[in-house]
């Protein structure tokens, strides 16, 4: 777990040297469950195409669940756009998510807390 935080923020990034909050999700599930997920090319500088492709990707593979370990939290976290989905993070137990957004490396934050409490849209499972 030690190893998906610190990693540095990177807007399109897919790697341990830099991901955004997608990739870090795609790196969380490929190296903790062996899933391969596909992106989505969502990007929170293009909110409608990342809502368009966020909405596609969960009617193909996700299936709604609650805050449970590995789940993606699906958050609203553009000023801009506040309804529209534009961030992800990973459960990493029934409290806690796992996440990166611009400007701030990969860290571990309770989804009780004041700065995510209220982006939280969705909780989803990958459909098996």
């Amino acid at each position: 777990m030690m190893q998906y935080i610190g990693i540095p923020y990177l807007n399109r990034g897919r790697k341990f040297s830099g991901c955004d909050c997608y990739g870090l999700v795609m790196l969380f599930y490929k190296g903790e469950l062996g899933i391969d997920i596909p992106d989505v090319n969502a990007d929170a500088k293009s909110p409608r195409r990342s809502f368009a492709a966020y909405l596609m990707e969960i009617s193909r593979h996700w299936i709604k669940t609650d805050a449970r370990k590995y789940a993606v939290v699906a958050m609203c976290a553009n000023e801009n756009h506040p309804q529209m989905v534009t961030h992800f993070g990973v459960m990493i137990d029934e409290k806690r998510m796992l996440h990166t957004y611009d400007g701030v490396d990969s860290h571990v934050v309770e989804i009780s807390h004041a700065s995510v409490k209220n982006q939280i849209k969705g909780f989803y499972r990958w459909r098996t």
